[in-house]
Formats: structure tokens, C-alpha cells, sequence
């Protein structure tokens, strides 16, 4: 059947539940009766719901009977349930007997997401988080960079975060154990070289771009409190307006002990908002200016409910599109000074943390770039192949200087900026060959290694052109 017949087929259904449901014999379910909810339908599921007796559920059952003569379409017992609450024996066994499919038990999952009439525990969680352990795993069998780790977490593992963070207000536990699992697979078991709230702050701010999942979760949870501003006609506005508000402003609502844990927490996140914003009037303004073109935008929130760090220009030119990854991976740590030098793990009580190239002084980040006679050499080549004139002798003054004077479009300025970045990886990747593989790099393939890396990415940007230095 086509989704259009099937659209029409459910129409019908839905205006048959409406008609019969109207009887006086029919009763609502407790929760339902103010919105006069009868049903949801998603696709081709259905959930209908009354009141626990018998004379309710045959009308739903009638309902259903006669929806499948017109249309042909019927129920399957083997995936169908139906969820009993304070209902006798007596009358459960009467209900069962007419309905002809099993009873269900709580939590149930609905398209992944777990469902309970009580709060959710963070045991209901483990569906979410066994799906984020199941995608690390399969990762762990292939060799992956750091900015390939970066990229999976991004569009795979906070694609699924989204999913669930939009429905429910996550537990810290469960928080912590995501943050756990991302830390482990991003730096592969071994000692954090850059904390993790550090890492989920801008790029601009010294951080990857990734979300922080806590305001991330909350940021998600405001579009909820966006469909209370609007008033939209949703049923689950309808129905929280019926159930909690009662007529009350939900900007002016004190949650109840007996509320959801989902109303609490939304009117919480309120609180959140108003404290941010200032006051009900800050927050409303607040909210319309996190939209674009007419929709709420999350992202926008997000970053409005984000306390920001400062900024370093020398990011921009880290993270410039047309860097490979890796190359700027690389400098990030560096520039953070989180390589992995002789000279940061003597906690570790190393025998020698002296330079890997020069045996003479102790192998620090700023010995590396550029004070190490062997780097040295190398970054003057580099300048010279560049036509650069300026003597820097480390890493932060060449950073300084590009930012300054090359952070522009053109050939020469990318080349600059390219040759450095593929520099400082190359530089690291032929200490770690030496360190752990006994493998000296000479110079020259060194200067080899990072021309050809540049050309090759300079022609590929423009490959109509000639490019010389």
C-alpha cells in the first residue's frame, strides 16, 4: 500500500475511534480525558488507550475490527500488547480474553526509546549506551587518527545522543558513562593529553568543536519549552496544558511533587533560562532570537546558554578547510602543549629525556620547534624553499607571524601556512620513528616529505595552475 492510501486509511481509523469513543459507554483513559485523547499513530503503529474496563476496550476493539473489514488491514497478535494498570483479575482476564494478544510489561521500547508510566531508571538507559559501546567496539579493530576519532564521535556518536536527548532528561550517570566511553576510544586507553571539557569547547576557543552532552541534552529539552511559547497545537501541548498547567502560564507554573520527571526538569531548564536570560520577558526575547527564518534552531541555543572562552587567532589557521586533518590535529596538541615530549613524562621516571635528534637538551616542545639544531635546519629550508626572510626560531613566533601578515587566500599564503602545519607532523612522526622504531629520518626526506605533502594539496586546490616557489 502506498503512504498516501495508508495516510487516508488511518484518517479514517482516527474519525471512527472519534465517533464511537463519543458513546457514553466509552471511558477515557485517567490522563486522557481532559485532551480526549483516544489514540496515537506513528507510521503503522497504533496505541490506543481507555479506561480499564470491559465495556471501553470492546469499543476500541469494535473500532479496530471494522477498520480492518473496510481496509484490510488487522492487527498482529504476535507484535501487539496491551498494559494493564489497577485493573482487577477478574476483569484483566475478561480484557485479555477479548483483545486475543498478550500483556506487557514496563519499560517497553518504542523505535529504541524506552517507555514507563514511572521515571525512567538509568538501567532503561543501557539500550542508549550499549548503541554508543557497540559502535566504539567496532571501531577499536581498525587504526583510526585522532581526527578521524573526532569525526566518528561528531556524526555517529552524538547523532545518536540527539535522538535520545530530545525525549528525555538524561541522568549524570549515564552522562558520565557516554563522557567515559567517547575519553577511552578517543585517546585509545591511555593518559588524557587534553581534558575533555576542553575538547568540547569551539575550535576557535582551543577546543574540537565537539558538544558539551550536558547542555547538549538541555539545549535539546528548550525546544519543548519553544512549543510552549508558540502555544503549538501539538497533542502533547494539548495535553500538558489539560494535565498540568490547567490554565496557568507555564512561565509562572510550580511543578508538583507528583508531576513527570520530564515536566519537572522542563520547568527546571525554565528556571535555567530565566536566571540566563533575565527574567520571563529576557527569556521569551531570548528564545526568538535562537531561530532562523521562523524555526527554532538548537544549535543557536545552545551556544546562547554556553559560557565562552576566549579566543586565539593562531585557530583560524589551524583549522582551515583545505588542511588535512591530521596535519592540523597535530599542531593543535602542539600548540596546546600536549605532545607526548620525553620532557612531560617524567612522571614516569625515564631514564634520558633528551632530544631524540640532538642528545643535547631535554626534549620539550619548545626545544622541538625550533631550538633543536636538527629542526632547526629543517624549518630553514623550509623558509628558504618559501622565499620566507623572517628569522623564527619557534613554533608560537611562526604562528604569530602567519596569523599576521598570511592568513589571506592567496597561493603563497596557503602554501605557508600548509608547510608549517605538514612540518610539525612530519617532525613528530619522524621523532616517534626514532623513539619507537629505531627508524632515524634524515633531514632531507624530512623537507621531501613536506614539500610533496604541500604541492600535492596545493595542486589539487588549484590544478589548472602552476604552482612554483
Amino acid at each position: 500500500m502506498s503512504p498516501a492510501l495508508f495516510l487516508l486509511c488511518i484518517e479514517y481509523l482516527s474519525r471512527l475511534l472519534k465517533v464511537e469513543t463519543g458513546k457514553d459507554i466509552f471511558n477515557f483513559h485517567p490522563k486522557c480525558q481532559g485532551a480526549q485523547i483516544t489514540h496515537l499513530a506513528f507510521a503503522d503503529d497504533l496505541m490506543p488507550f481507555s479506561y480499564g474496563d470491559i465495556a471501553s476496550v470492546d469499543i476500541l476493539m469494535t473500532c479496530l475490527e471494522t477498520f480492518e473489514g473496510v481496509s484490510g488491514l488487522s492487527l498482529n497478535p504476535a507484535k501487539s500488547s496491551i498494559f494493564l494498570a489497577g485493573v482487577k483479575d477478574d476483569r484483566k482476564r475478561s480484557i485479555l480474553e477479548r483483545v486475543g494478544f498478550p500483556e506487557g510489561t514496563f519499560p517497553v521500547r518504542y523505535l529504541g526509546i524506552p517507555l514507563a508510566p514511572t521515571s525512567v531508571s538509568v538501567k532503561d538507559f543501557s539500550p542508549f549506551t550499549d548503541a554508543i559501546d557497540h559502535f566504539i567496539q567496532k571501531w577499536g579493530h581498525h587504526t583510526l587518527s585522532y581526527a578521524g576519532k573526532v569525526e566518528l564521535i561528531r556524526s555517529v556518536i552524538q547523532g545518536v545522543e540527539g535522538f535520545w536527548f530530545q525525549v528525555f532528561p538524561m541522568h549524570d550517570a549515564v552522562l558520565r558513562k557516554i563522557q567515559s566511553s567517547c575519553t577511552q576510544f578517543f585517546w585509545g586507553g591511555r593518559s588524557a593529553r587534553v581534558a575533555w571539557d576542553d575538547i568540547c569547547t569551539p575550535k576557535l576557543e582551543g577546543g574540537l568543536g565537539l558538544m558539551d552532552i550536558w547542555k547538549w541534552n538541555v539545549a535539546l529539552l528548550t525546544r519543548a519549552i519553544w512549543h510552549f511559547l508558540r502555544q503549538s497545537d501539538t497533542i502533547w501541548v494539548q495535553f500538558v496544558n489539560t494535565y498540568y498547567l490547567k490554565g496557568i502560564s507555564f512561565w509562572d507554573y510550580s511543578p508538583r511533587n507528583r508531576d513527570s520527571f520530564l515536566f519537572k526538569r522542563l520547568c527546571s531548564i525554565r528556571n535555567q533560562l530565566f536566571s540566563h536570560f533575565g527574567g520571563v520577558e529576557g527569556t521569551i526575547e531570548g528564545l526568538y532570537r535562537c531561530c532562523e527564518a521562523g524555526r527554532f534552531c538548537t544549535n543557536l541555543i545552545y551556544e546562547a546558554l554556553r559560557v565562552p572562552n576566549p579566543t586565539y587567532p593562531w585557530m583560524r589557521i589551524i583549522w582551515r578547510p583545505f588542511i588535512p586533518p591530521k596535519f592540523s590535529f597535530t599542531l593543535w596538541l602542539s600548540c596546546r602543549k600536549r605532545l607526548a615530549t620525553r620532557d612531560s613524562l617524567r612522571f614516569m621516571n625515564l631514564d634520558d629525556v633528551s632530544c631524540i635528534f640532538c642528545r643535547n637538551d631535554a626534549e620539550t616542545q619548545r626545544h622541538f620547534f625550533f631550538s633543536c639544531p636538527f629542526t632547526s635546519a629543517i624549518w630553514c629550508t623550509i623558509r628558504t624553499w618559501l622565499g620566507i626572510r623572517r628569522q623564527m626560531t619557534t613554533l608560537e613566533s611562526a604562528i604569530k607571524w602567519i596569523t599576521k601578515e598570511h592568513g589571506g587566500k592567496g597561493v603563497r599564503a596557503k602554501a605557508i601556512i600548509l608547510a608549517l602545519c605538514v612540518l610539525v607532523h612530519e617532525i613528530w612522526r619522524a621523532r616517534n620513528g626514532a623513539a619507537f622504531d629505531q627508524d632515524s629520518t634524515s633531514p632531507e626526506v624530512i623537507v621531501a616529505r613536506v614539500k610533496l605533502a604541500t604541492y600535492r594539496i596545493l595542486i589539487r586546490l588549484y590544478p589548472t595552475r602552476r604552482i612554483t616557489f
